[in-house]
């Protein structure tokens, strides 16, 4: 408890020197470029009471969960066959290896070009950003099981199923959740990306507004929302991850 406390002292002093530098630094400066926390802050108060940046917060979470979750059960099902599916499954592997380094946001024309702007393009930016670690994981995983557990199943009469079930998967479980929460933190600054040049609604769509009309107080607004939203999805991911996965493989 102690050093718990000790830590959020020590958190809590470096943002106040950062803030009172950054506002002496704006207040000294009066450029339109550096807005002081003063006028971020006053900007915030304001979009929160119009309801707009609940609004482009909802936005953003709904494309983020909706592209995760196919991201989610695609990627496990395939993790799953490219680690138990035999040497036919190397080309899958292949596949996603030769597709993982491209980053999200080189798909956003294809994605605009076959689904439009809107939902559906944020949603492919998402599951492309959240898949492949998903998937590199879970096949990770189920293939680094220990095989003198496999061998013991095998000795006491267990079937490929109850093996998968009852070994397998509890000794591969840790890393596959540990890809789940990198793959959402992957889908999170996606739909960023792709809400700055194809979507109406959300976050990035927001900061991308605010700079067109030259109002930085607001794009700072929008960078510390989703700052601020990633830290609560990853400190849920974390909380949820040691309830369900207390064991080490």
């Amino acid at each position: 408890m102690t050093d718990r406390r000790g830590q959020a002292l020590v958190v809590a002093l470096t943002l106040g020197v950062v803030v009172g530098a950054w506002e002496g630094l704006a207040r000294a400066l009066d450029v339109p470029a550096l807005p002081a926390p003063s006028a971020v802050v006053s900007m915030a108060v304001w979009l929160a009471g119009e309801g707009t940046l609940f609004s482009d917060v909802g936005s953003s979470l709904a494309r983020v969960f909706t592209g995760f979750a196919a991201a989610a059960v695609l990627g496990l099902v395939l993790g799953a066959v490219g680690a138990l599916g035999g040497p036919w499954t190397a080309g899958l592997r292949a596949l996603v290896a030769t597709i993982r380094p491209v980053p999200p946001i080189a798909w956003i024309p294809l994605s605009i070009l076959w689904f439009g702007l809107g939902d559906p393009s944020a949603w492919f930016i998402v599951f492309v950003g959240a898949f492949s670690p998903i998937f590199v994981q879970t096949c990770w995983s189920l293939q680094r099981c220990d095989p003198r557990w496999l061998e013991l199943a095998q000795s006491v009469g267990a079937g490929p199923w109850l093996t998968f079930r009852r070994v397998r998967l509890p000794a591969a479980a840790p890393g596959v959740v540990a890809g789940l929460r990198t793959g959402l933190g992957l889908a999170w600054t996606s739909v960023i990306a792709a809400e700055l040049v194809g979507a109406q609604s959300g976050l990035g769509y927001r900061i991308q507004m605010h700079r067109v009309v030259v109002e930085t107080d607001g794009v700072i607004v929008g960078m510390v929302c989703i700052g601020l939203c990633g830290l609560a999805m990853d400190a849920a991911a974390r909380r949820l991850e040691r309830r369900l996965v207390d064991w080490t493989p």
